[in-house]
C-alpha cells in the first residue's frame, strides 16, 4: 500500500469516488510559523468535509495515512477534466 511521506505529500493526494485527502502548508505572519493542514474534501462541490491543523508535518501525515491510507494515492499534476482541461482556454 502507497503511503503519503514527506517527501510527497506536496505533489500526491488519497482519492475516493469524488473525495480528496492530503495535507497542505499553512503560513502564519503573526506567528511567524508553518502549521500543517490535514483536510478531506468533496470535490464536485468543493466542500471541506474534514480538516485539522498540525504543528508538525509527521502528525498530520501520520492522520492522512491511517484515515485514508486505503484510498488511491495519486499524483496531484494528473490531467483531469473541469476548466483546466477545457479546449476554450
Amino acid at each position: 500500500m502507497l503511503k503519503m511521506t514527506v517527501e510527497n505529500f506536496q505533489e500526491k493526494a488519497f482519492r475516493f469516488r469524488e473525495r480528496q485527502a492530503g495535507v497542505s502548508i499553512i503560513y502564519d505572519p503573526d506567528a511567524e510559523a508553518f502549521t500543517y493542514n490535514a483536510y478531506c474534501l468533496e470535490t464536485k462541490i468543493m466542500k471541506e468535509l474534514f480538516t485539522v491543523e498540525f504543528d508538525y508535518l509527521d502528525d498530520a501525515l501520520e492522520l492522512m495515512n491511517d484515515e485514508f491510507g486505503s484510498w488511491e494515492l495519486f499524483d496531484l499534476s494528473e490531467k483531469s477534466s473541469g476548466c483546466g482541461s477545457c479546449v476554450a482556454k
